[in-house]
Formats: structure tokens, sequence, C-alpha cells
């Protein structure tokens, strides 16, 4: 990526987490390591990263250590945790083998923060209702979130299509060391506007799918359309979020930036990369 054009300033870091993975055929064949190599091959620096990979497959992990070591990069863990399970025992054994995994391979891969989601769960389900799942992650997350913080690898919990981000900024101030991994397209599904709820988000934010998209009503389908953007050309107004990002966090060179594409129908996803990219050449850096 090319120089800022203030050169007092100090970039970001850009890692790609690969969403929509066919369109740049991560998904032939080892699509873990085809991501990593993605990333290494276009100037990115972090994707997610399997600790079950890496505790199954010796070969695996030489290589992504390897990987790692000579191109600087930071991989995030995701765990896997059954959140509303009838019995809150099996999420909590399943935190505990997770934190004993990231004590074991943190710094093979360089982990800035630990990301998650809860699945197929969502607020406007009926059962479990929105109180008692939020009821629920606010009695397994605080131990969960203090060791991540203990390791060095905030937890963030991602705005996965589920829940507003005033709800997850409502949890995080419940949950000490609690942070949200912000995906700023996943907004337009629950029909949010993210440049409204940026400013009271961002103080909490360890870390962003950063993503775009163009939207439409379809009144036959009684549907809100949400279609793919390059990065900066949608209606996530992705500047003015990314800059009230920035200015609103206490720290936002810790901030772990990926970003997700989901190429437009009509553009060839290279050229939508590279259209991509060229845009967050264009944002801010920090001042040196």
């Amino acid at each position: 990526m090319t120089a800022p054009s203030n050169p007092a300033a100090r970039r970001f870091r850009w890692g790609y987490s690969g969403v929509y993975p066919g369109a740049f055929l991560l998904d032939r064949e080892d699509q873990d390591w085809n991501r990593i190599r993605f990333n290494i091959e276009n100037g990115f620096y972090s994707t997610n990263v399997s600790l079950d990979r890496l505790k199954e497959d010796p070969a695996f992990r030489d290589r992504v250590g390897a990987a790692v070591s000579k191109h600087d990069l930071a991989l995030t863990p995701h765990p896997r945790v059954p959140w509303f399970a009838e019995d809150s025992g099996e999420a909590r054994r399943a935190i505990e083998a997770f934190l004993t995994d990231l004590k074991v391979f943190k710094d093979l891969v360089r982990a800035p923060i630990v990301p998650f989601s809860v699945g197929r769960y969502h607020r406007f389900m009926e059962t479990p209702s929105l109180p008692w799942q939020l009821e629920r992650l606010a009695d397994l997350l605080p131990p969960f979130a203090k060791a991540c913080h203990e390791l060095g690898c905030p937890l963030g919990i991602e705005n996965h299509c589920d829940y507003y981000l005033s709800e997850l900024v409502g949890l995080c101030e419940t949950v000490p060391h609690l942070g949200i991994f912000l995906d700023t397209g996943n907004c337009f599904m629950l029909g949010e506007k993210i440049w409204e709820e940026i400013e009271a988000a961002a103080p909490h934010v360890v870390g962003t799918h950063f993503k775009d998209h163009l939207v439409h009503p379809d009144e036959s389908i009684l549907h809100f359309v949400v279609q793919g953007a390059s990065i900066g050309e949608g209606h996530a107004r992705l500047r003015e979020v990314f800059t009230t990002l920035i200015n609103r966090h206490p720290d936002p060179e810790k901030i772990c930036f990926q970003l997700e594409l989901v190429p437009p129908k009509d553009l060839d996803p290279w050229e939508s990369l590279r259209r991509s990219k060229a845009f967050l050449e264009t944002l801010p850096g920090i001042p040196g």
C-alpha cells in the first residue's frame, strides 16, 4: 500500500478475514492455509485461525508459525461455545478448553484479540428470549473476558446479524474487559445505521470486519435487500464510520482491522479488491 499523504502519520495495518472466499478460490483444498496465504500475497496481516487445527496438525502448526514470524502476521482465534445450551456447564467447559489452547498457541500466532459470535441465535427469537440470552451471556462472559484480558488478547463479541450494537454496548458496560468486534456491514441486516451507532460503540471496539453493502427495499417480496459493494462504494458511509471510530477510541492503534469484501456481482472480484484497497489508502492515519 502507498505511503500516507502526511509523512508524519502512521498507517493502520489491515487484515483480510475472507468473506465469500469462493470469489478468490480460498475455499479450495486447504481453506485454513489459503486465508493466510491470501493475506501474505495481498499485503494484509491478519485473518482467523483454528486452534483445533493447530493442536491436531503439527505440520500445519509449523507452517503457520513460520509464516507468522516471517511476515509479521497476527492471527485471530475464534472460540466455539454453546452459549445457550440447556446446561450452562457445557459452555463453561468449552470456554476452559479454549483458554487452555489459547495459552499454548497465542504467542505462536501473535493473537491480538479473540472475537466470537453466538451462532444461530438472535434478538428476535421468542425462545430463548432476548432478555434470557443477554442474562446468560452476562453470567458466562466475565471470567472469559478477564482471562483473555490477562493474556493480552481482548475478547470481543461480534454483531453477527443478531444483536443491536446498543445491546452489545450495554453488555460491555456490564462485563469488565469485554469488547465489541464491529462488523460494519452486519448492521444493515438488522436495519441499523452504523454511522449513528458508532459513537457509543467506538470506545468498546477491539476489532472490525470492515465491510460495505448496497441496500434497497423490495416491496414485492417484503424484503430489505442487502447486496455486495466494494469497500467505500456502498451505503455504510465507511469514511465517516472509520473517522469516528479512531477519534472516539481511547487507543485506536490496538484495534485489529480486518477487511471483509462481498464483491458486487457486476464487478470482477479482483477489481473490487483493488478498488477497496485504494479506498483504504485514503483513510486517515495516526499523527506521528
